[in-house]
Order: structure tokens, then C-alpha cells, then sequence
């Protein structure tokens, strides 16, 4: 957003135009006109919201490029009030007395636009500085704030973690019929896999799948058939790494926005594409209401591939189906 900071050249240009009004009258010893003391505090004002137009262009990104654009600016506005103005008699007059004509008057014009230009650019340039340096400020103390939310976060999720995590074992070992078994034994798998990487920025893409599996084999007890499952993963790609749940999130968010019934089953595909891309694709079958969540997945994922590596995850949605792909970064990169 562009901040053109209109009271500060308000009063700016007052003072610029007051000090040519004294100026003008003490060499003439004369009181100059009101017209003249409008055209200049006009003048200034035009210069001053120019150069903040110019100083806040997003090209040139040089400050030294952008004030030579600002003082040639300032110089064209100078010539352009001069010859709307140069019907007036007192303008007229004062061409007439310069000892050398219209050469006279383009020079000083030209001259004025670069003084007022080069005086206004440097005071809009502190302004930007400490504009940018207060948000600077500001933007720290929000890093500060949320880093320790995150830090209170991380210790309240550890009071209790490794309890559970015991205590899923022992249930366990009180079972014996074997599919409970399994399925008690994959939910400490992906009880393990959260306690391991909520610290990580970064997991291989094998460690992901191993706890996608675990993942998924409680989502089929859940939904049985209705619930279709698709990895093709090339195993070349095993070493590249992704932050740590994103499969996990984009499964969740297909089962969250999709039906997923016998009738209408919810086909989820895993693959590469390439060496540098993983990609889940799901069956679309919109459910009429969607439950409020917790507002991580999709978004949650693109913060973090921005955050974590200045990426991009790509999305495409046709008729029937939805797909998400991610980048795989090389390890060390």
C-alpha cells in the first residue's frame, strides 16, 4: 500500500513556497503577488506527491536510478506550470526583464525542478527509511511473539507425550487377537513418527511414506472399501526430503472435504512426477458440510514450503479430480 504522506507535503510545501515568497520580495523590494506564492506552493506539492509516487515504484529498485527519475519529473512539472501561467501579466513581465529571454526562464525552471526535486526526494527518502525500519520493528516483535507461542505450544504438547506412547505399547501386549493387535501397533507408529519430526523442518521421503502407511492403515480400518489407495513413488526419489506430515495433511483434507462412502468411494493417488515432485490426487465428491477444523492442511503446507525453502506447491482442480503437488528438495538444499 502507497503512503503519499499529504499533510507532511502540505507543510512542506508551505515552507517552500514562503521562503520564495521572501526571497522574491526582498530582491525586487517589492511585495509579490498571491498568484505567484499559489504557483509556487502548487508547484512544490505536485513535486512532492510525484516523488513519493516515484520513490515507492517497485522499478526502478536503485534509489539513485529512482531519484534521477523524481528530479527529471520535478523539472517537467516546473516548465509545465510555467507556460499554463504564461498568459498571466506578472509571469509575462518578469520574461520580459531576463536579459537573455525564454533561454533565461528554461534554465532557471529546469534549475528550480532539481533544487525543489533533490531537497523533496531526500525527505521522502528518510520517510521511507524509517517507515521501513519501524515496520521492520514490527515485524520482528511478531516473530518474537510467535516464537515464543510456539516455544509455550512445544512444551505443553511434551507434558504428557511418552505416557501415551507407553501406555500404547502396554495396551498392546493385553491384546491378543491380531487385528487389534495391528491396528494399536500402526497407531503408536504414527504417534512415534509425530514425537520424532515435530522438531524437524525436514524428513526424507521414505521416513513420509513409512508413516503414511501407518496413517492410512487406520483410515481403511475406519472406512474399509470405501477408501481406495494409490502409491507409486519412484524409488529414486526416497532421499529427497518434505516437510514432515505434508502427506498426511493432504490425505486429511481430502477425507474432510470429500464423502467417502461404499457407494461413492474416495480414491486418493500417491506418485512422482519426475524426480523433483510428489504429487496427491483425490476423487472429488464434495460433501454438502464440511466439519470447522483446526486450519492447518493446504495452507499450512505452503507457509512452510515458502518459510522452509522459498518454494511453491502447485494445485489444480478439474470436474472430478483435485491434485496437489509438492516440491521435493534435494538434501542440503
Amino acid at each position: 500500500m502507497k503512503r503519499f504522506y499529504p499533510l507532511t507535503g502540505l507543510v512542506i510545501s508551505l515552507f517552500v513556497a514562503l521562503l520564495g515568497y521572501v526571497l522574491r520580495s526582498y530582491r525586487e523590494e517589492a511585495i509579490a503577488s498571491l498568484l505567484t506564492f499559489a504557483g509556487a506552493f502548487a508547484n512544490a506539492f505536485l513535486n512532492w506527491l510525484l516523488v513519493q509516487w516515484v520513490i515507492q515504484l517497485t522499478v526502478p529498485r536503485h534509489y539513485g536510478w529512482k531519484s534521477v527519475v523524481a528530479i527529471t519529473g520535478c523539472m517537467v512539472i516546473s516548465l509545465v506550470l510555467f507556460y499554463g501561467l504564461r498568459d498571466v501579466s506578472e509571469v509575462r513581465e518578469r520574461v520580459v526583464v531576463l536579459p537573455r529571454g525564454m533561454h533565461a526562464v528554461h534554465f532557471l525552471l529546469l534549475m528550480r525542478g532539481m533544487v525543489i526535486g533533490g531537497f523533496l526526494f531526500f525527505i521522502a527518502y528518510l520517510l521511507r527509511m524509517a517507515a521501513m525500519s519501524q515496520q521492520s520493528k514490527l515485524e520482528n516483535e511478531r516473530l518474537k511473539k510467535e516464537n515464543l507461542q510456539a516455544r509455550l505450544t512445544l512444551l505443553q504438547e511434551q507434558v504428557h507425550p511418552h505416557f501415551l506412547f507407553n501406555s500404547l505399547g502396554t495396551l498392546r501386549s493385553m491384546v491378543s487377537e491380531p487385528v487389534p493387535r495391528q491396528f494399536i501397533q500402526r497407531l503408536a507408529e504414527v504417534y512415534r513418527y509425530l514425537l520424532n519430526s515435530r522438531q524437524a523442518d525436514l524428513v526424507t521421503l521414505r521416513e513420509e511414506l513409512d508413516f503414511t502407511e501407518a496413517y492410512l492403515h487406520i483410515l481403511k480400518e475406519r472406512f474399509e472399501d470405501a477408501l481406495v489407495i494409490g502409491i507409486d513413488v519412484n524409488e529414486a526419489c526416497y532421499a529427497r526430503k518434505l516437510p514432515p506430515m505434508t502427506l498426511q495433511l493432504l490425505i486429511e483434507n481430502a477425507v474432510k472435504h470429500n464423502t467417502v462412502a461404499d457407494t461413492a468411494p474416495l480414491t486418493i493417488n500417491i506418485y512422482t512426477i519426475g524426480a523433483n515432485w510428489l504429487a496427491v490426487s483425490n476423487s472429488l465428491n464434495r460433501k454438502r458440510f464440511v466439519p470447522i477444523g483446526t486450519g492447518t492442511g493446504l495452507s499450512n503446507i505452503r507457509e512452510r514450503y515458502r518459510l522452509l525453502a522459498g518454494l511453491e506447491v502447485r494445485v489444480r482442480q478439474l470436474e472430478d479430480r483435485f491434485t496437489v503437488a509438492v516440491p521435493l528438495i534435494i538434501n542440503g538444499s
